[in-house]
């Protein structure tokens, strides 16, 4: 039997049909419900993501708007259709209902904050909608800060004087910050004003692989120092420099890094399916369990296993939702 896991970030929203059918159906999505249901997933992330940086500043704002609509209907109709198996976490006692009875908490997140605008009430407004995590940027810049770059001067850039605000009213609201695609900057600004625990939802250990989404080891001590967590990306290109194949053994590369930096404490899953290319020997949550045997062999206890699939998640989560 599977351990339980939650997973915090996936893209799947984008390859629904409008139906929101996830039983595979469609042949095109890596998370199915079956696959949730075999690899023990208790919650799942579900990103709905807008690059906003990609369209015409002219029109970005209405393109935003089309885009987020669009996969938010994919989560409405997914949700619909599979209400029967899947329900959604908005509050900390939601979690409570997380992997019982059979059912599968569905956590609804905004990726690239840029798509909620200049407005600091709007960030309410997708509150409402059920939006409980937002990473605040992808990979260009946006009203609330700057994304990872391989410019020096770039990567020293962080929040705007309204991305400031709007982490301060993520929090008042019990909306998770997730500083996945930020710069160094706009991570060091977010643990100095964060008052919660925060996350990286899909970032490694830059040390090990060069990628500039991933972090530095002084990062990964931070975030660990103030109770957050980071996601296990499993894109060849954040495992590995030069790779195109996703491994298991760099994966467990990986983890063992950011557990001698970080410790136990930090470590989460953050698969980023569908949302990466390559040849992947984790190819969708029922092969977790694969992952987990390999871990155990290279000497992750049981209970730093069961830390990693979903009780450090869950701790962070419960800090941070109201």
């Amino acid at each position: 039997m599977a351990r339980k896991a939650y997973d915090l970030h996936c893209d799947t929203l984008m390859k629904l049909a409008k139906n929101g059918d996830l039983d595979g159906g469609n042949g095109k999505a890596m998370v199915t419900l079956a696959g949730l249901r075999q690899g023990g997933v208790a919650l799942q992330c579900f990103a709905d993501f807008v690059p906003t940086g990609m369209f015409p500043k002219f029109c970005r704002g209405a393109l935003s708007g089309l885009m987020f609509r669009k996969l938010y209907k994919n989560y409405q109709a997914m949700m619909a259709r599979h209400g029967d198996a899947l329900f959604p976490v908005l509050r900390a006692a939601d979690l409570d209902r997380a992997g019982k009875d059979g059912k599968i908490g569905v956590l609804l997140t905004i990726e690239d904050g840029g798509v909620m605008g200049n407005w600091l009430e709007n960030v309410r407004k997708y509150y409402d909608m059920g939006v409980r995590l937002v990473t605040l940027t992808w990979n260009h810049p946006n009203f609330i800060g700057h994304p990872h770059s391989g410019d020096p001067e770039a990567m020293g850039r962080g929040l705007t004087d309204y991305g400031r605000q709007v982490v301060s009213e993520m929090e008042r609201l019990g909306m998770v910050i997730d500083v996945s695609h930020g710069s160094d900057g706009l991570f060091f600004q977010v643990a100095e004003l964060a008052r919660k625990p925060f996350v990286a939802s899909h970032s490694n250990a830059r040390a090990v692989c060069g990628h500039t989404r991933n972090m530095r080891d002084d990062m990964i001590r931070l975030l660990a120092d103030k109770g957050g967590v980071m996601g296990l990306n499993i894109g060849p290109a954040f495992l590995a420099d030069g790779s195109e194949v996703s491994r298991v053994e760099d994966m467990v590369r990986q983890i063992l890094h950011i557990r001698r930096v970080g410790g136990s404490g930090v470590l989460a899953l953050g698969s980023d399916f569908d949302g990466i290319h390559g040849d992947l020997e984790i190819a969708g949550p029922q092969d977790w369990p694969r992952l987990a045997d390999a871990l155990s062999r290279a000497g992750l206890s049981e209970d730093e296993l069961e830390q990693m699939w979903w009780s450090n998640a869950d701790r962070v989560l419960r800090a941070a939702l109201a």
